[in-house]
């Protein structure tokens, strides 16, 4: 699997739209959690749910793009998971920003996660000999 570029753009496409259906059945949870102020403020809370709903969405069409990409040229498919170990990365590090300087509670998980689409869109795209 590690040597097959294509399967993986399959399973990160799976992964992040397992995350956007995450955002949209938690998202009252994920927005109390983040930012627990909304727990208080119905105004707050419902701005809240309703960026989980939108991202979702932008996180769930990412990832049926990947995984419907998965049939696409070897060389094509590494170029895509060297530009989603970019995007992964930015994401990680607006997380960080978040988290360190925006005082916003990022679960422990969330990064897991990331940290792993980023060593695992980086280390397929960088294998020469694929399957």
């Amino acid at each position: 699997m590690f040597n097959n570029s294509r399967y993986t753009l399959a399973l990160i496409g799976i992964i992040m739209m397992l995350e956007s259906i995450g955002f949209v059945f938690f998202a009252r949870e994920i927005t109390e959690i983040m930012f627990p102020f909304s727990k208080n403020n119905s105004e707050a809370l419902s701005l809240g749910i309703s960026l989980r709903y939108a991202m979702a969405s932008g996180v769930f069409f990412l990832g049926m793009l990947l995984f419907l990409c998965r049939n696409v040229p070897r060389s094509a498919a590494q170029r895509l998971l060297f530009c989603c170990g970019l995007g992964f990365s930015f994401v990680l590090l607006n997380l960080i920003y978040l988290n360190y300087f925006r005082d916003v509670d990022i679960s422990k998980i969330i990064y897991a996660v990331h940290i792993l689409l980023v060593l695992l869109s980086f280390y397929v795209s960088s294998r020469k000999f694929q399957e």
